[in-house]
């Protein structure tokens, strides 16, 4: 009988823990321009239809981690803007696990665009400043292996 009240103890202990499990989502942002970025994440719940208040970052150049906290379990849209929302790229979210959030963002003009990647794809860009400037997303289930 006693062992029996032990395991009924540890089940509701293991049932509760993973009932306030909060999934953490990290981002990474690769800045392939030479200047800072000002950008914003926002957070759209699809379940409750409701925004959570986006949050202001800024990414130096090159690739680094951004603080992003935790997050109610659920489906989401998240969506990135830059240059006052003139560009923004969003993708659907489910939140049941930690998820890597992978961002690379370039402005530049096409010549030197053209040097780094080889080819420009204007259907992608968008032209911003006289530059032309893309973000481009993609979500992970697993930690890259290069971070």
């Amino acid at each position: 009988m006693r062992l029996s009240k032990i395991q009924l103890s540890l089940a509701l202990i293991f049932l509760l823990s993973c009932k306030a499990y909060r999934p953490v989502t990290y981002l990474v942002f690769n800045n392939e321009s030479k200047e800072k970025i000002d950008f914003s994440i926002v957070m759209n719940d699809r379940e409750k239809n409701k925004s959570l208040s986006p949050r202001q970052y800024q990414a130096k150049p090159g690739l680094q981690e951004i603080p992003v906290t935790e997050f109610k379990r659920g489906i989401y849209a998240l969506q990135i803007n830059t240059h006052n929302g003139q560009q923004s790229k969003s993708l659907p979210l489910r939140l049941d696990s930690d998820r890597w959030i992978m961002v690379t963002y370039i402005h530049e003009d096409s010549l030197t665009i053209q040097k780094k990647f080889g080819f420009v794809d204007t259907g992608m860009l968008k032209k911003v400043s006289g530059k032309y400037t893309g973000i481009d997303m993609y979500i992970e289930n697993r930690r890259p292996p290069n971070l």
